[in-house]
């Protein structure tokens, strides 16, 4: 776990009324995966989760053998332009796709085309972050998005215009975050991950950060997320400017927004101390 955060895309959130954005930005390809010092703990918690929770982290259509194939191929053939990566040869003779994704620290979904509708083809989430990948199979990216409060509101047309227009020769990466009271990786929604604190004081809260990539694949035309999730806690924020600026984005939400968050009960008690900080910062 990291002692700052890697990422900060809270500096980005735009004064009030509140409004999800896609927030893309181009991707180099050389940049695709990231690999660094946590490479070891996370691979070895992915293998933890898929030898306990294989059915919760785990899931694809029947007809998906060649979007799966060519995601591990893509994967491999990046891996092996870095010259600290690894590609354990036992992992390889998984299916295609949890093969992928037990060689690096991202999660990965991927979108297919069936019956004239882009649709979730699978994925191996070993870090979802309070949702439920089985429930995604096989829906719309509309039907996956219906429980994010006034998030197909704001970007359900946007989003469908973004994927008609993207080719495999341009990507893109994208950041999501919150604030949540663990810092366990593993947080779906089934019952299987761990039991929540009772009381997490706000320091003691963690930002997380999703790191998002989204690439079209040249021979299936399927379209491969890769999330990569960074933790951090709170009082590692860096400096007044930026405790103001979580609180500031933390305060923006409206009350269902906050509600999907899980911030509508400690959001402002979370707000309150990051406010504190900046004006003292002794207490970071």
């Amino acid at each position: 776990m990291r002692s700052r955060p890697q990422y900060q895309p809270y500096l980005d959130v735009p004064a009030a009324p509140f409004r999800w954005r896609l927030g893309l930005r181009p991707l180099d390809l050389a940049e695709w995966l990231q690999l660094d010092d946590e490479y070891d703990s996370m691979i070895e918690r992915k293998r933890q989760v898929m030898a306990d929770h294989a059915a919760t982290a785990f899931a694809v259509l029947d007809d998906v053998d060649a979007e799966s194939t060519e995601i591990r191929d893509a994967i491999v053939a990046h891996l092996e332009t870095l010259d600290d990566a690894r590609v354990d040869p036992v992992a390889l003779d998984l299916h295609p796709l949890d093969a992928a994704a037990r060689l690096v620290q991202e999660d990965l979904v991927f979108l297919v085309e069936r019956d004239g509708r882009l649709v979730c083809g699978g994925g191996s989430v070993c870090f979802p972050n309070r949702w439920d990948l089985v429930s995604k199979i096989g829906r719309t990216m509309a039907e996956i998005h219906e429980p994010v409060a006034q998030l197909n509101d704001h970007l359900e047309a946007p989003i469908d215009r973004f994927f008609d227009r993207l080719t495999p020769d341009r990507s893109y990466w994208r950041l999501g975050w919150g604030v949540l009271d663990t810092d366990e990786l593993y947080q779906p929604t089934d019952g299987t991950a761990p039991a929540r604190p009772v009381e997490t004081p706000p320091a003691a809260h963690h930002l997380r950060v999703e790191r998002e990539t989204l690439r079209r694949m040249p021979e299936t035309g399927c379209v491969l997320f890769t999330i990569r999730t960074y933790l951090c806690p709170l009082d590692a924020v860096p400096g007044p400017d930026d405790a103001l600026a979580l609180a500031e984005a933390i305060e923006s939400m409206p009350n269902d927004v906050a509600e999907y968050k899980q911030l509508d009960r400690v959001g402002t008690v979370v707000s309150g101390w990051l406010r504190r900080a900046a004006a003292d910062p002794e207490l970071q």
